[in-house]
């Protein structure tokens, strides 16, 4: 119980950091904006082309996928290497590994913190005007809200772990930026950034459906009608991955908390 206090704590400290440093969160507004804009145009030109279906699917369903890997990218978590990597080239993380409090599960909450705010400042107001302009799709309520929930925290917790792990390796490695940039287009791919999960050709479904980078984001196709069939499956593979990463997360920070003293001493 007082570690979840102590998780929440750190997590109010810093998004009242952030709820403070105004232009980074119209920097948030803005971006958000202005992804939606470019991608919704272009999609509505392309489905207008295609009578309002492609692959089965309506322009509005599309939209409020794409609008909820936008909202997820909000959060941001994908900064959490970078964090890492900060504090081990300053020298912070020695310290910080010194203290009772776990390094990761700091870092971890600082993460979640720094993005929170304008991830519900953002999914709050968009949804409404998505609502207004786009329409709501169709959905089966008693599924859609409760395994939303649930796979957007497994999501977020893979997505800590994965990143997580990537950071460490600046223990290893001097520069860990290549391997962020490789992992992290796995994960705007078969997140569906680029291109709408049901437009993707076969292959790719199946490696969005099984890989830990598609996983991350299986939120955002609860809103697809494959989802009600689906949802048991695709919760099952995130607690799978998660639990591998937890794993190699453990393994890895074992490893560099011996790096770390060696250095230390």
């Amino acid at each position: 119980m007082k570690k979840i206090r102590f998780a929440i704590n750190v997590i109010k400290i810093f998004m009242k950091n952030q709820v403070q440093d105004i232009t980074n969160i119209l920097l948030d507004v803005f971006n958000m904006f202005s992804r939606c804009i470019v991608v919704f145009l272009l999609y509505a030109y392309i489905f207008k082309l295609n009578n309002g279906v492609v692959n089965g699917v309506d322009f509005k369903t599309t939209i409020w996928s794409m609008f909820i890997y936008f909202c997820i990218m909000i959060l941001n978590i994908r900064r959490l290497d970078n964090i890492i990597m900060e504090d081990v080239q300053s020298g912070n993380v020695e310290m910080y590994m010194n203290k009772p409090t776990s390094y990761l599960t700091l870092s971890f909450m600082r993460t979640l913190g720094q993005g929170l705010f304008s991830f519900l400042l953002i999914s709050f107001i968009g949804s409404i005007i998505m609502g207004l302009f786009i329409g709501i799709p169709k959905l089966n309520l008693v599924i859609f809200i409760p395994t939303f929930i649930l796979t957007f925290i497994l999501g977020q917790i893979l997505g800590l772990l994965i990143y997580g792990t990537i950071g460490l390796l600046s223990f290893f490695v001097q520069d860990i930026r290549p391997i962020h940039w490789i992992v992290d287009k796995f994960v705007m791919i078969l997140g569906g950034s680029y291109l709408p999960i049901s437009m993707f050709p076969n292959f790719m479904k199946d490696l969005a459906f099984i890989s830990p980078f598609g996983a991350i984001n299986f939120a955002s196709s609860t809103v697809f009608d494959f989802w009600n069939k689906e949802f048991i499956v695709r919760l099952i593979i995130q607690i799978v991955w998660i639990e591998v990463f937890v794993v190699i997360l453990y393994i890895v920070y074992k490893k560099s908390k011996e790096k770390a003293m060696v250095n230390g001493g």
